[in-house]
Parts: structure tokens; sequence; C-alpha cells
């Protein structure tokens, strides 16, 4: 379990920045979500940062009236979406930390916040999840959209789905800047919304 949230933690960490500085003719081609090839420079492909724990969401967790060691993990299904790259203003990829599918991403924080909030059970089955919605505005009002589903065994399945709005600049490349600055904050917002809703105690063992 260590070993697995040690890993866990690593990824969130990483951080890997858009190449600002490289030559404007370096052209990079890529495959976008509907598997179309296209070359865009190398300066104008984005890669968030990872997701750090949040204290507010661990502090929230610890204050709740669940009983240490009660909740189970939460695993996303890959086959039902493995998502790893959006386009920022129609052109301009914008990947997970590291290229990480999206969905890992959301699984890697909320795992490692119900770890360190003590109220993890490790060697219980894990909940079964589906990333349903992961995508951003960056025109007008900026927006996070993430959705997700949660299999219960026995119950309705628990469905979150949450925005967090923020403010974008007119220009593509600082508006895609900004899409990538809020994402930590779109992520932290949505466990919020989870954590709030009174179904969560669903995922006791």
């Amino acid at each position: 379990m260590k070993n697995s949230l040690a890993a866990l933690a690593l990824m969130l960490s990483s951080i890997a920045h858009a190449a600002d500085t490289a030559a404007p003719m370096d052209q990079v081609q890529i495959y976008t979500p509907r598997g179309t090839l296209v070359s865009v420079p190398s300066f104008r492909i984005y890669m968030a940062s990872g997701y750090a724990p949040s204290p507010k969401n661990i502090e929230s967790l610890k204050a709740s009236s669940l009983a240490p060691g009660s909740l189970r993990l939460v695993s996303f299904d890959p086959a039902k979406n493995n998502k790893n790259l959006l386009l920022c203003r129609v052109s301009f990829p914008v990947y997970g930390p590291n290229k990480t599918p999206f969905a890992s991403l959301i699984e890697a924080g909320l795992n490692l916040e119900l770890a360190e909030s003590g109220l993890a059970l490790p060697d219980a089955p894990r909940v079964q999840a589906t990333l349903d919605e992961f995508d951003f505005a960056s025109f007008g009002t900026g927006k996070w959209i993430i959705g997700a589903t949660f299999a219960i065994d026995g119950k309705p399945p628990l469905v979150i789905k949450n925005e967090y709005t923020y403010p974008v600049s007119g220009g593509a490349a600082n508006g895609c800047g900004d899409v990538m600055k809020a994402l930590s904050a779109g992520v932290e917002s949505f466990l919020q919304k989870l954590y709030a809703d009174p179904r969560f105690v669903e995922f006791a063992q």
C-alpha cells in the first residue's frame, strides 16, 4: 500500500511545462481526440501540472463523522475513458501530467486524499468508477467540467458532476495557460463535491 501511494504521489508531484523557448519552426505531429493527424508548434503544446492532495480536502475528511480506515479506495475503468488529450482554442493540445490519462489523475488524487486523511481501507475491494466528462472552456468564463460515476454494490450509481470557474485571458497563449493553471483547483473542487455528497458514506466497507 505504502509503495503504491508513494508512486501515486510521485506521479502527481511531477510537473511538465510547455516549452516556451522552443524554436518557432519546431513542429510536432499529434493525433487529435477525433483521430486527425495535425502539426502544431512544440511551444504551443501544454502539459498540465500534477495534482497535489489538497490540505483543505484532507482536513474536511478528517473532520467528518466517518470512522478511520472505513472507506474503500477507487479504481477508474481505463477501458471506458482513457483520454489524455484535449484541445485548447481548437488547435493547441493539452495533456495531463506526463501524458497520464485524466482518469488516472482523478483516481490518484482521490485515493491519496483518502489515505492521508486516515479514512482509507486499502485491502478492501475498490469502488469502480468511470470518468464521464473531463473538459474545459477557455472562452468567456473559463470552466473545468468534471463528471464521474461511482458504482456502489447493491445501490444506484453515484453520479457527480462539477463545474469550476476561473478567469481566462483573451489571447490563445495566455488563455490556454490559464486553463492549465486552473486544472488543480478544478480537480480539488470536484473532489470537494464528491466528499460533500450525502451518499459518499456509501464508500464505507
